[in-house]
């Protein structure tokens, strides 16, 4: 793996020199896009409808819409002025209990401390996890200042999460939200339909029925076997919501006894 990034976290007089590394990737099928006629893979230009060319990039500047039609440009010497310091370290600012709030997550990063470090990271990993804390701090990474979180994670290693900044997070207005309430018969009959369905989170035995089942046809295709498409059962409509919540716990233990 590529380290991202490389510095330092910072935290009072302790130091501790680390590698940022991607946490997660993506097993997504990707395709490319052909012309029809020949299956030669298309190729896209930076085209300017204003002088009907072709530009290159030697031409092309950032231009910020500040109104429609309307833009400021900022040259990459004037990008690379507004740079931020302390791009070289991680300023852990204060720790805090674990929240319960995914919507600031962003993305997900793995810190390796170098072989001086070794020391420094865990003490602080078992000391987030002996006080049940994580921290909040600061890094700059890709000429941005990100917000982040620092907790314990598995095998002895510490994850760092990129946060959202509150302006970043769109608010439920606007939305036609319901204005009806249940009644207390069916919210009774819901909370007990979720028991019904309450189970372990073992993300490891998660499939992606998609993928395989895609992978399966372009094997096919492949291997010039004929591909077969099975049609889609329709799900028989229910009416009532009473009636909906009463079928579904009749169904909850089958489903159960069937994921044993």
């Amino acid at each position: 793996m590529k380290a991202v990034w490389q510095g330092s976290i910072s935290l009072g007089l302790l130091s501790i020199p680390v590698k940022l590394y991607g946490a997660t990737h993506r097993k997504d099928i990707a395709f490319h896009l052909l012309h029809r006629k020949c299956s030669s893979p298309l190729q896209y230009e930076r085209y300017c409808p204003h002088c009907d060319a072709a530009v290159r990039w030697q031409e092309v500047v950032h231009g910020y819409e500040y109104e429609k039609g309307k833009f400021v440009v900022l040259s990459d010497e004037e990008l690379e002025g507004a740079a931020l310091e302390g791009s070289k370290t991680l300023q852990i600012e204060g720790f805090v209990a674990p929240q319960e709030e995914p919507v600031y997550l962003e993305r997900a990063y793995l810190l390796e401390p170098s072989q001086e470090g070794q020391k420094a990271y865990s003490l602080l990993r078992q000391a987030m996890e002996s006080a049940r804390l994580v921290a909040l701090g600061r890094l700059v990474l890709r000429h941005k200042e990100h917000r982040v979180l620092l907790r314990p994670y598995e095998g002895g290693a510490i994850m760092l999460h990129t946060l959202f900044y509150p302006h970043e997070i769109l608010k439920p207005q606007g939305l036609q939200l319901p204005q009806e309430e249940p009644s207390r018969k069916e919210l009774q009959l819901a909370v007990e339909l979720l028991k019904g369905y309450r189970m372990a989170f073992r993300p490891e035995g998660w499939k992606d029925a998609y993928r395989e089942a895609l992978m399966g046809l372009i094997q096919a295709k492949i291997q010039g076997r004929e591909v077969k498409v099975a049609p889609v059962a329709e799900r028989a409509k229910v009416v009532s919501l009473m009636e909906a919540l009463k079928k579904s716990l009749q169904e909850a233990p089958r489903r159960r006894a069937r994921a044993k």
